[in-house]
């Protein structure tokens, strides 16, 4: 059985096979009905999960759950996960699912009739539960969950502050690293933007290199980095902080900061200095001019509307820092429908802001929310009854209105062709239902070395990312790609009584014959009730088990489109990856082959050239510096 572990540095949690300090406890007591609890006292967090067919009712086993803060999930009779939510206490709010005389919303009326079984995590506090929760459902994509859409592309501004000279980079993802972090950003133009915008105000390093390598940003006079005389460290640390306290959303103290130093550097007649300062103050002055001050006495808050419509809901943030408007990001949320208005803005505010590293202390909303969840995101959430942020959330809500027009018809759009193709598909393969989530498998060598394989997912006819995986070929050698195929599928489907490897509806094949024969003979752990077909690219042919003809599909139908993009897809991925493991062995090989040039070495060259073309590239001096001239002349010769 699985055991739940958080893990603090990603704020994550992540299964393990229980053992040592998390052996499950089998616990019979007061006659309550057996269940098995995990547990790490050390994290604050523990799983239990109740035995299917060990209580009588769904109702007796929320009675018997602690009154402690945590998480619960439901699941259907497949195993998927159809809903996350949290709770101040466990008992109190999962028993109230299945009180008859609690008038539920009607999306829960529905859900309660799918749910098999029910899985709970304890945890410290409210906030950690609003925390895993929003993990969960990133992780689960629940039905019944209202979903904030692509949430995975949101990006974040790095400072390094662990570093010598912290560097500032984007990245997707914050961890506990000791790192700061800004954001999210929706927009990746809006993230370049930023940072093109703050490169021209603060000089900071961008590059990997150590200190004593200098960039080309270095040589153009665009970062203080690579500085390393005496007092740079001290000069650089004061270009980061000016960094982070713009980033804070002090921009008019920053442009007076900026004016008093190009007034310092005049007055000692350093003109060159008082030049640089110049025209950073302009860029900054221009920036500001654009922004519209809707708050002559200032203030910082967010203004949070929302428009609704066909079981989606678009929202418009409106973000207001020193009383001037100085962002507007926009968000599609799905899952909406049969959803009470506060329902969606609730969920909003949990998916967003327990992802923000910087936000106000007051958010504006339209509709009245569960006062938990400002204590748990230590936020002021309230409703604007008059005056002027009222017609900020007027004026949000026809942004809202014209954005959701806008996405609704390419939503539809995509939405629509995809359940033309499932269509088609289900009547051609003559399968008994619709193939809710299908799976994709494609394999990727040369001559059989650095093989890989791919599985893509496609939930109700569009990609799920975050369910695709990959695998290294670990067992066939040479050029066998319908023997590297049975491997994949073998690997896969041992695993697939775990949470992350939900069973598909219908497996896909890149390739013909040769391949579904091997597959279906060889893999005894394939599920004998998925249809698997195998798709061959030169005629677009279907090959099926027990039929000796292909099937083909008419090649201006949705159903064939689909499938092609489902097999582009799994061959993308597949490259993708083969690529990169490609890139990576053929760089270490070759340094393999260095007399004299250890593992450390090896790592300290890669971290500061990159890639084995820009080690030849590299001046002798620059490689001297990690490995001495001697070995230098050695690593010369080789390479």
């Amino acid at each position: 059985m699985a055991c739940y572990e958080w893990n603090a540095k990603t704020s994550s949690l992540y299964f393990r096979q229980a053992r040592a300090c998390h052996e499950p406890k089998e616990m019979t007591r007061c006659g309550r009905p057996k269940r098995t609890l995990q547990h790490s006292t050390a994290r604050g967090i523990c799983q239990g999960q109740w035995y299917n067919g060990a209580v009588p009712d769904l109702s007796t086993q929320s009675r018997h759950l602690p009154r402690r803060p945590g998480v619960y999930l439901f699941r259907a009779a497949d195993d998927e996960v159809i809903y996350v939510g949290k709770a101040n206490s466990l008992r109190d709010r999962v028993s109230s699912y299945f009180h008859s005389s609690i008038q539920l919303a009607p999306a829960k009326q529905i859900m309660i009739k799918e749910i098999r079984r029910l899985e709970y995590i304890i945890v410290r506090s409210e906030t950690e539960a609003l925390l895993l929760e929003s993990t969960f459902i990133k992780k689960y994509r629940p039905k019944y969950n209202v979903l904030l859409k692509d949430d995975k592309y949101f990006q974040y501004i790095k400072i390094s502050l662990g570093e010598r000279f912290p560097s500032v980079t984007t990245v997707r993802r914050v961890t506990l690293d000791g790192s700061r972090y800004f954001g999210p950003y929706t927009s990746g133009l809006a993230v370049r933007r930023t940072m093109r915008l703050l490169k021209r105000l603060f000089p900071y390093k961008t590059c990997s290199n150590p200190p004593e390598v200098p960039c080309f940003d270095f040589q153009l006079k665009r970062c203080l980095g690579h500085d390393v005389g005496p007092g740079s460290q001290g000069r650089y640390q004061k270009v980061v902080k000016d960094l982070i306290y713009f980033l804070e959303g002090h921009t008019g103290d920053v442009l007076k900061k900026l004016q008093r130093e190009m007034s310092a550097a005049a007055k000692h007649r350093d003109f060159e200095q008082a030049a640089i300062y110049r025209d950073r103050w302009q860029a900054l002055h221009h920036v500001l001019e654009r922004q519209t001050v809707v708050s002559p006495r200032g203030g910082n808050f967010d203004v949070i509307s929302l428009a609704r419509g066909d079981g989606l809901a678009a929202v418009n943030l409106f973000q207001v820092r020193q009383g001037k408007l100085v962002q507007r990001d926009q968000f599609m949320l799905q899952h909406t429908a049969r959803q009470t208005d506060q329902a969606v803005t609730t969920a909003f505010l949990e998916q967003y802001y327990s992802q923000s590293t910087v936000h106000p202390p007051t958010v504006y909303v339209p509709t009245d929310v569960d006062s938990t969840i400002g204590r748990a995101l230590q936020l002021k959430v309230t409703v604007p009854r008059r005056g002027l942020k009222r017609k900020l959330l007027q004026m949000g809500t026809e942004n809202a209105q014209d954005y959701f027009q806008r996405e609704q018809v390419r939503w539809l759009s995509d939405e629509r062709r995809a359940e033309l193709g499932l269509r088609q598909i289900t009547a051609a393969l003559k399968l008994p239902q619709s193939p809710q989530r299908i799976e994709m498998y494609d394999i990727s060598n040369v001559q059989g070395r650095y093989a890989v394989g791919s599985m893509v997912v496609f939930e109700h006819g569009l990609p799920k990312n975050s369910a695709y995986r990959k695998f290294r070929i670990k067992t066939v050698r040479g050029p066998n790609d319908v023997q590297m195929m049975a491997e994949v599928l073998r690997r896969r489907f041992s695993r697939r009584g775990e949470d992350s490897w939900t069973k598909p509806n219908l497996i896909l094949l890149d390739g013909g014959k040769p391949q579904l024969s091997v597959v279906t003979r060889t893999v005894t752990q394939l599920p004998r009730d998925v249809p698997i077909v195998a798709l061959a690219k030169q005629q677009e042919e279907l090959f099926l088990p027990r039929r000796a003809s292909p099937l083909r599909l008419p090649a201006d139908s949705p159903g064939l489109h689909l499938l092609q993009r489902i097999r582009d897809e799994a061959h993308r991925f597949a490259i993708g990856y083969y690529r990169k493991r490609h890139a990576g062995e053929s760089t270490r090989s070759m340094l393999d082959e260095v007399p004299g040039l250890g593992p450390i070495m090896k790592k300290q060259l890669l971290k500061s050239f990159g890639t084995l073309q820009g080690i030849r590239e590299a001046g002798d001096q620059e490689v001297e510096k990690i490995l001495g001239a001697k070995l230098t002349k050695t690593l010369r010769e080789y390479i």
